[in-house]
């Protein structure tokens, strides 16, 4: 039959796409003419391979399953042009953890998972093209001002999801083909309505999803589609009359009138349809009404396929903004502010400074453990000065730091970040080395893993990059290590990046102090309250100390406390021994 000629062809590009050779996948600029919709970079790009996309789709609106293929094309499509590595920072930030915690989509009482790869991805790679953050600035501004849109917004979100779901995750039975397909359909007519009426106010980004729909509504295509589905739904109306018992059961049911729907030119009056079949049937043809209805599906289907590829290119950008909006949701619930940044250029001219100041700072890992964080403010004289942080454990540093390291990482990728007021500048790179439990597979100890950490940081280090480095050479002997943290900082300030570091040589960082002699080097130390305990605040100047016996004392760790541990074994031992001599 013509209709299973047309589904193998349709069919026949699949197998090569899903077995053959990967082909290496680059980021392109949209043609002139060309019908692509780009939320979240300021020259639109296609960063979808268009081709495979294309044979994936055919072969899942036959099948109603593409092997997963369109939910890869986008967690694999190429990624942003980035100059960050996130080999060098992303280890220490947990971004799996705060993506799957706190970047959640909720849509009513649903919560909905986005696609965890895709924006790890995308948060490792901040864009090199600052006009990119300034457009997804304006996109997440609109939407958290706006409800309508953001609930526009979210509909379309969930018939994308949906669109992805009826040809990618639900195999189609052989009874189902022309439902299946119809909602389908549906679900295309669902996403275009939505982006033309609840996207005609937006002004941001989210204006050129609605100018496409808006297009593709005007085109004969789209007339095509809704006929076709208002066949579907409104073939004909009946009108009946039901007599129920007090039973609640049927009584009499009558048909009243029967009418059918003539303006729908795909409608045909019953002696047309007769007509047709008998001129059919002369000719040596055979079809069934669901067979014609199938053939015109798919010629509706083939024309909208231009319409469809880009949504999957946008599904991970709409994810990306709803994402961000569920980080903003669970900060205020947990009474936390979040905000857009300030970010400043990268100063042009030599002495030039740009701003760093950062107030009401969180670290929203700490939502994983159900703390909530207590904001702090952070500040410098200029976005190149060293900063050093001194003060005792469990004082809030290495938080501190990791807080200000996701504050910038977040800021550079155009989303909110953990704190009520950022004004930032834009670091061309990130290097990140904080102090965690060391991997099985890890070679050297923690002084040698540290030291080539410190290596590679200069081997990437360029001017203006943001350095986080937690406990500098603490892996080692106070003396051995005290030069070496002193080579560092010294060496650090020559290309003017944004440097923070915490440690505990106290003594080394007071002739810091004294001396004055490292360019730009400030000071910052954990707060104490009246009993000697964080208040998680920093203020300027060098710790006096670093509070170990106050921590030890808090953890059970004195001298009298051990003592009376030891007596406990000691006489758990004896009583062992003795009841073994019995």
């Amino acid at each position: 039959m013509l209709l299973e000629r047309r589904a193998r062809a349709l069919t026949a590009p699949a197998p090569a796409a899903v077995t053959g050779p990967a082909r290496p996948l680059a980021l392109r600029t949209v043609d002139d003419g060309e019908r692509w919709v780009d939320l979240i970079h300021h020259e639109p790009l296609v960063t979808i391979d268009v081709e495979l996309l294309r044979s994936a789709l055919r072969f899942a609106f036959e099948s109603g399953d593409a092997g997963g293929l369109l939910g890869k094309a986008v967690d694999e499509a190429p990624i942003t042009p980035s100059d960050w590595d996130p080999e060098v920072f992303a280890q220490g930030l947990f971004l799996p953890e705060l993506l799957s915690s706190s970047f959640r989509i909720q849509i009513g009482r649903k919560q909905l998972e986005p696609s965890q790869r895709h924006l790890e991805r995308l948060l490792q790679s901040p864009p090199r093209d600052r006009r990119d953050v300034e457009l997804r600035q304006g996109v997440l501004r609109e939407l958290a001002g706006d409800d309508e849109l953001r609930a526009s917004l979210s509909r379309i979100y969930v018939s994308l999801r949906e669109l992805r779901g009826l040809l990618d995750e639900r195999p189609m039975t052989p009874g189902e083909t022309v439902r299946r397909k119809v909602e389908v359909l549906a679900a295309i007519q669902s996403i275009l309505d939505e982006a033309d009426e609840g996207l005609a106010s937006a002004t941001s980004a989210l204006r050129r999803l609605h100018d496409f729909a808006r297009d593709v509504r005007g085109r004969p295509i789209y007339d095509r589609l809704a006929q076709l589905l208002d066949f579907d739904a409104n073939m004909a109306v009946n009108e009946v009359r039901i007599v129920l018992g007090s039973d609640g059961k049927i009584r009499d049911f009558r048909l009243l009138a029967a009418s059918e729907n003539r303006e729908n030119p795909l409608v045909m009056s019953p002696w047309r349809r007769m007509w047709s079949r008998l001129v059919a049937w002369l000719r040596g043809y055979e079809y069934t009404e669901s067979e014609v209805l199938l053939r015109v599906i798919d010629d509706v289907f083939l024309q909208l396929e231009d319409v469809v590829l880009p949504f999957f290119d946008v599904i991970g950008d709409v994810e990306l903004y709803l994402a961000a909006l569920g980080f903003r949701d669970r900060a205020l619930k947990a009474g936390l502010e979040v905000c857009l940044p300030t970010l400043a250029p990268p100063p042009d001219a030599p002495g030039e400074r740009g701003p760093f100041a950062i107030r009401g700072l969180f670290n929203p890992l700490l939502l994983l453990q159900d703390i909530v964080p207590v904001p702090c403010d952070v500040a410098t004289s200029g976005h190149d000065a060293l900063l050093l942080v001194t003060g005792p454990n469990s004082g809030g540093k290495t938080r501190m730091l990791q807080a200000v390291a996701l504050t910038q990482l977040l800021a550079q990728s155009g989303l909110f970040v953990p704190a009520r007021e950022a004004e930032l500048t834009y670091a061309p790179s990130m290097f990140v080395s904080l102090v965690e439990g060391a991997p099985a597979d890890q070679k050297e100890g923690r002084l040698g893993t540290e030291l080539l950490r410190v290596r590679q940081c200069f081997e990437q280090l360029g001017p203006g990059s943001m350095v986080v480095l937690d406990e500098l050479c603490s892996g080692t002997n106070p003396s051995e290590g005290i030069a070496i943290f002193e080579m560092v900082i010294s060496l650090l300030p020559r290309l003017r990046p944004q440097v923070l570091v915490t440690t505990h040589f106290l003594d080394a960082a007071r002739n810091l102090q004294a001396e004055g002699a490292v360019e730009r080097l400030e000071f910052l130390q954990v707060e104490l309250d009246a009993e000697e305990g964080p208040t998680y605040q920093f203020i300027p100047g060098v710790a006096p100390t670093s509070l170990a016996h106050a921590v030890a004392s808090r953890l059970g760790v004195t001298r009298e406390e051990l003592e009376g541990l030891v007596a406990q074994r000691a006489s758990l031992v004896l009583t062992a021994g003795a009841a073994e001599e019995e």
